[in-house]
């Protein structure tokens, strides 16, 4: 089954705490913006199907 991932990219004072999956690989940049810093990684998505409630269903892939 093929992995669904979305780029993150987070502002944050260096020291903060994020919710970045265990096995990612981030990216730390300084930011234009003095005092923090620009934290870059994936994270898994998971697919949600929808359903139109008539005869068409529409094609979207991801909840955002």
């Amino acid at each position: 089954m093929p992995q669904d991932y979305r780029l993150v990219s987070e502002l944050v004072r260096p020291g903060d705490s994020l919710p970045c999956p265990e096995d990612a690989d981030p990216v730390v940049r300084p930011a234009g913006r003095p005092g923090f810093v620009c934290v870059t990684y994936l994270k898994e998505v998971t697919r949600v199907p929808f359903t139109g409630g008539g005869d068409e269903e529409p094609d979207l892939g991801y909840v955002r």
